[in-house]
């Protein structure tokens, strides 16, 4: 009498199952939108809808490291735990101390680095902090630990200290719903917002107190300066704002600036673009990569003199930009394929 054979279950049975069904992942991150700040990992909970999208199962961890910084430790079992009762295939872990806290479970793990893991925060002086150092010191071991790494740009890869790391990590930068940020009617988003009709509004996409890394005394001094030929034009900070509320102050604004001391692939560039706005920044990050294809949008030095010309210019001009050559790979569907297909490189064939 022949044996029956077993069914394959869990895991197993995902394996041995067609090559075209889609692993189960654990994303673990330290960033994630809550009611008191629906903007905080906004860019991580668009990525998972995305991944959701091409149809991977997905589960969440969200690691409370803001208001606790044990939590990266005591969060270490849970995550373990959390990982056998999905029965997750991998595990996802967005931002270096995500990763340091992933690190210690034994399914395959990914580790997403996203920009001041590795590059650091500044602090008044200019220097690193004490807590961004030992961030980077976490975020290295989750690197070496990891079984594939991503990198949001080039400048974050070339972060990692070590060359087999650097050799194995893939450049995969956030996509843009294409759905929701789009080119709209200028007048009808200000009418929205509440926003004078008239005025020229250069939107500056974080809080006014963030002065170190990004610079709002840059961007005020700049602005300034630019008011003195155009009259009327205005800096706009908006940070804290729901993401889905986001497209209509891109609508509404004339120009995006961006004045950051380091970055790695802002997303608001990213957005801005697909919304058709024109952007003045720093060369920092990719934003080389994404605006030297794009008309209308300039690249200045870190002065408030050279920031401001270039703002003039822009100013003057259409205050709407053709973002055709970049628009398919800002897409985040092709985003998604892409991080599908490291999850294939780490499961069996």
């Amino acid at each position: 009498m022949t044996a029956s054979k077993v069914a394959p279950t869990g895991r197993e049975a995902r394996a041995e199952g067609e090559s075209g069904s889609m692993p189960r992942v654990l994303v673990v991150t330290n960033k994630w939108p809550s009611p008191t700040r629906p903007a905080f990992g906004s860019f991580v909970a668009a990525q998972v809808a995305s991944l959701r999208d091409a149809g991977v199962e997905v589960a969440i961890h969200v690691i409370r490291g803001d208001a606790h910084l044990a939590a990266y430790l005591t969060d270490v079992p849970v995550i373990a735990r959390k990982v056998r009762e999905f029965d997750a295939d991998l595990v996802h872990a967005h931002y270096g101390l995500a990763g340091w806290s992933a690190s210690w479970q034994r399914r395959p793990l990914v580790v997403s680095f996203c920009g001041d893991d590795l590059l650091g925060t500044p602090g008044m002086t200019g220097r690193l902090t004490w807590k961004s150092r030992v961030a980077i010191r976490m975020s290295h071991r989750a690197a070496r630990r990891a079984d594939a790494i991503i990198c949001k740009s080039e400048n974050l890869r070339q972060a990692l200290p070590a060359d087999e790391d650097r050799r194995r990590a893939v450049v995969v930068p956030n996509g843009v719903d294409l759905t929701q940020f789009h080119p709209g009617d200028r007048l009808a988003a200000r009418a929205r917002l509440g926003l004078q009709p008239d005025a020229a509004l250069v939107l500056f996409p974080h809080a006014p107190d963030q002065r170190a890394q990004k610079r709002f005394d840059l961007a005020e001094a700049a602005v300034a300066l630019a008011a003195l030929q155009l009259p009327g034009v205005q800096l706009l900070p908006v940070s804290g704002i729901a993401h889905e509320v986001m497209p209509d102050w891109y609508r509404a604004a004339d120009c995006l600036l961006l004045t950051s001391r380091a970055e790695g692939s802002p997303n608001t560039v990213k957005e801005a673009l697909a919304s058709g706005l024109p952007v003045v920044s720093v060369d920092v990050g990719d934003v080389r990569h994404w605006l030297h294809r794009v008309s209308g949008c300039e690249i200045a030095e870190p002065r408030a003199d050279a920031l401001a010309a270039a703002m003039v210019r822009v100013l003057r001009g259409d205050r709407q930009v053709d973002s055709t050559p970049v628009l398919q790979e800002l897409d985040q569907a092709l985003t998604a394929s892409r991080i599908v297909a490291v999850y294939r490189s780490l499961l069996p064939a």
